[in-house]
């Protein structure tokens, strides 16, 4: 069976495209931070700035923000035309989804997701409404398949969301995408924990860098090193390659295995 192989790696979660969000805030520092992850073994990365889908509910607001999103891309796309030390680029978004209603509103309002894929990138706003499930069941009806950004880091009432809560997310429909920062503890000690506890418990189907440009850079890399060291090789390859690589080509998942974590690192 393949082992985790730091050359063949994709990103789908990142804040690379330049003056548009909390991440990068030029080209010169988006170019500088995709030739590091390239660097770092990523061929493949989607870009995710953040959509508010809320907009929704202002006439014309979401589609004028979908298309500053998308000058931006293609600025960025410009940029790196004739580079071979940078990711092959691909269109997405973050979509901020807290409620079934904005989801099902914003998905017919707009071509939102993962271009060329069936895919789409959704969080909920760290502190939960009342139905995530029911956002993930109006993505899946909109003909999307959701993907739910770092689960291990929102929060109920004010503290960490429970497992059981991400486990219905899971049950409802949705795939579920681990930050790289948070298995190396730069969260803090309790989101680790649940990360490495979402991992243990075969719930994660793929891990993404979350990457804000100089404001919090993640190596990909160092990720599945501490995969490696306790004991999930194989695992590293299904979440930071294989996965995120048949998303970005509008493929199936594949399962991901437990393990049994290793106290090595």
């Amino acid at each position: 069976m393949p082992e985790f192989n730091a050359s063949d790696l994709a990103d789908l979660h990142n804040h690379l495209l330049p003056a548009v969000d909390d991440g990068a805030r030029s080209i010169q520092e988006s170019v500088s931070h995709l030739r590091a992850l390239a660097r770092d073994g990523v061929r493949r990365l989607a870009v995710s700035p953040h959509l508010d889908a809320r907009l929704v509910h202002e006439p014309g607001a979401l589609r004028e923000r979908l298309e500053r999103l998308q000058n931006a891309y293609h600025e960025l796309v410009t940029a790196c035309a004739g580079r071979t030390d940078v990711p092959r680029l691909q269109f997405g978004q973050e979509i901020l989804v807290p409620d079934p209603a904005t989801a099902e509103a914003s998905f017919a309002a707009a071509n939102l997701g993962i271009a060329g894929t069936r895919y789409a990138l959704i969080e909920f706003g760290f502190d939960l409404g009342d139905d995530p499930p029911g956002v993930v069941r109006a993505v899946r009806a909109a003909g999307r398949l959701p993907i739910v950004a770092h689960p291990e880091r929102y929060r109920r009432n004010g503290s960490p969301v429970d497992i059981a809560e991400i486990r219905a997310w899971k049950e409802a429909g949705a795939l579920l995408q681990l930050n790289g920062g948070s298995v190396l503890g730069g969260y803090g000690e309790a989101i680790e924990e649940l990360a490495w506890q979402l991992l243990r418990e075969g719930l994660i189907d793929l891990i993404s860098t979350d990457h804000h440009a100089d404001a919090r850079p993640v190596s990909p890399a160092q990720v599945g090193q501490r995969l490696v060291a306790r004991g999930a090789a194989e695992q590293a390859r299904l979440l930071l390659s294989e996965n995120p690589l048949r998303i970005l080509a509008d493929q199936d998942t594949l399962t991901v295995p437990r393990w049994t974590v290793s106290a090595a690192a």
